[in-house]
């Protein structure tokens, strides 16, 4: 699914991943890689990211771990969501609604794709900040637990 406004996607079978969680899924020297690499073994659900969390994840991992994410995102595990113009500008109200927890553009966009597919679980180490998101300002995400 290259574009997100295909049609909505049930929620239970599927997840949003956070960079927090692809960070500690590839770096071995991560507090919470364990957690992550468990957490995976178990999910069964279908991965779903876009692209500014692959970009933050490539500068927080080390370069080895660099071509680990290109083979998930190419390997089907992984579905990479991209905005359209109108995404664009809902971002855009993302980032304004919440600036006073200083979104990054990667949270704005994961919020988005929520409002996009109707996901609400997602992978994440950032707790404070998805706790406090809502999709489309009322419904609350779904934390995974990767602690």
């Amino acid at each position: 699914m290259a574009r997100a406004a295909a049609a909505r996607i049930s929620s239970g079978e599927h997840v949003l991943v956070d960079t927090g969680a692809f960070v500690a899924l590839l770096n071995a020297d991560d507090a919470s890689h364990t957690a992550a690499v468990n957490w995976l073994a178990g999910c069964r659900a279908q991965l779903h990211t876009v692209e500014p969390v692959l970009t933050e994840t490539a500068f927080f991992v080390p370069p080895s771990a660099r071509a680990a994410l290109a083979d998930l995102a190419a390997g089907g595990t992984l579905t990479i969501h991209h905005p359209d113009p109108a995404g664009y500008k809902r971002m855009g109200a993302i980032v304004r609604k919440y600036l006073d927890l200083d979104p990054d553009w990667a949270d704005a966009c994961l919020v988005w794709l929520a409002e996009q597919t109707g996901i609400h679980r997602i992978a994440t180490l950032d707790v404070r900040d998805f706790s406090t998101y809502r999709i489309h300002g009322r419904t609350k995400f779904l934390l995974e637990p990767l602690t």
